[in-house]
């Protein structure tokens, strides 16, 4: 480790943590904001500037959040574009691979791969119709006419997620028929606008986590059996080793992984694991 360069351990034991953090907080944060610059997943967006920003400026803390693909964000992280005090990422290995510049990491949650979409769909009601079991997803996404939104596989794991899993679902001829090339650029949005897209019937259904699909209100459905991928989609969140606000993060942290954020997070469809799994150190 570099001379000078602060490691944050959250490997101690989280309920001690929070306590420690919460205690941190009061009253000093409440007369001074101290800021937090967080990089996540784009997945988490709604919970993230909405209920979590909120609960956060209510005990001090001023979040400084940018949500966007994970691979992005890990690019711009190693190439010393941002350094944020934290970043939570839906794949842990792209944490692990930033070597040095994290202190500390935990997968703390998981989620499931699936279809969503709003009332504004002008095929709302043929969705409805694979809900109440009358046709099959597959069939749904064959209609002609219909648009399909997901992200850019370069850019964001779920775009990973979405070919692996309908290609599991569809075969690979099947999967080519619906998605076509996986840069499909017909199909493909950034993560942060694809929700606003669904939201306004500009794509009739799009592949989301169900966590995004829940934490916007949007109609949702897992893709059945393993092809909703939730053994393999997980959030890891990662302390890093020189972060600008020590003191943010380490509160930050502890508030996610055990505090309030938690149970925000929990009510917008991430679940929990029993205990966070430590991939760093």
């Amino acid at each position: 480790m570099k001379r000078g360069a602060m490691r944050i351990d959250i490997r101690r034991p989280l309920a001690a943590l929070a306590a420690i953090a919460l205690l941190t907080l009061s009253p000093v944060f409440a007369q001074t904001p101290v800021p937090v610059s967080v990089l996540y997943a784009g997945s988490l967006v709604t919970p993230m500037e909405g209920p979590i920003k909120t609960a956060l400026a209510s005990i001090g803390i001023d979040f400084q959040g940018q949500g966007a693909g994970s691979k992005m964000l890990a690019n711009l992280i190693s190439s010393g574009v941002k350094n944020p005090d934290v970043f939570i990422s839906v794949d842990p290995k792209l944490v692990t691979g930033l070597g040095s510049k994290v202190a500390s990491a935990s997968t703390f949650a998981g989620t499931s791969l699936g279809i969503g979409w709003s009332n504004s769909s002008k095929d709302a009601a043929l969705f409805a119709d694979v809900a109440a079991g009358k046709k099959t997803i597959l069939q749904a996404l064959q209609t002609p006419g219909i648009v399909i939104g997901r992200t850019d596989p370069k850019l964001d794991p779920k775009g990973v997620y979405t070919v692996q899993a309908m290609t599991m679902l569809a075969g690979a001829a099947g999967e080519h028929a619906i998605l076509g090339d996986d840069e499909n650029s017909a199909q493909i949005f950034p993560e942060e606008d694809l929700l606003a897209r669904i939201d306004t019937g500009q794509a009739d259904v799009g592949f989301f986590y169900k966590t995004e699909a829940v934490a916007r209100g949007l109609h949702f459905l897992p893709l059945p059996g393993k092809a909703s991928l939730s053994d393999l989609i997980t959030y890891t969140l990662a302390v890093m080793t020189s972060p600008p606000h020590p003191a943010g993060a380490k509160a930050f942290a502890a508030f996610i992984l055990t505090g309030q954020g938690k149970t925000i997070l929990e009510k917008a469809g991430i679940e929990y694991l029993p205990v966070p799994k430590h991939v760093v150190p």
